[in-house]
C-alpha cells in the first residue's frame, strides 16, 4: 500500500509544473483555485460511487461534514442524479 502511494505521489509529482503552466496562462491569479477544482469533483464522484451514492458515507470517507459534500456537489454540478451518476 505504501509503495502504491508512493507511486501516486510521484506521479501528481511530476504532472504538477505543466499544470501550474498552464493554469498560469490560462487562469493567472486562480491557480490554486482551479487546481483544487480539476481534483476535486472526480474525488467527490469518486466518493459517492465508492457508497452507492449514500452521500453520509461518502463524507464521512471523505472527512467532511455532509452538508459540505452535499454543497460542493452542488456547486460542482453534480447533484442532480447523483444515483444516476454512481451508475455510470
Amino acid at each position: 500500500m505504501q509503495d502504491t502511494l508512493g507511486t501516486l505521489t510521484a506521479t501528481v509529482d511530476g504532472l504538477i509544473p505543466e499544470l501550474m503552466d498552464h493554469l498560469a496562462a490560462t487562469h493567472p491569479g486562480r491557480v490554486y483555485r482551479e487546481a483544487l477544482l480539476i481534483l476535486e469533483k472526480p474525488l467527490l464522484v469518486r466518493a459517492l460511487r465508492l457508497t452507492g451514492g449514500n452521500q453520509l458515507r461518502a463524507a464521512r470517507l471523505l472527512g467532511i461534514n455532509r452538508n459540505t459534500l452535499r454543497k460542493r456537489c452542488r456547486e460542482l454540478g453534480l447533484a442532480a442524479g447523483t444515483r444516476e451518476m454512481v451508475r455510470a
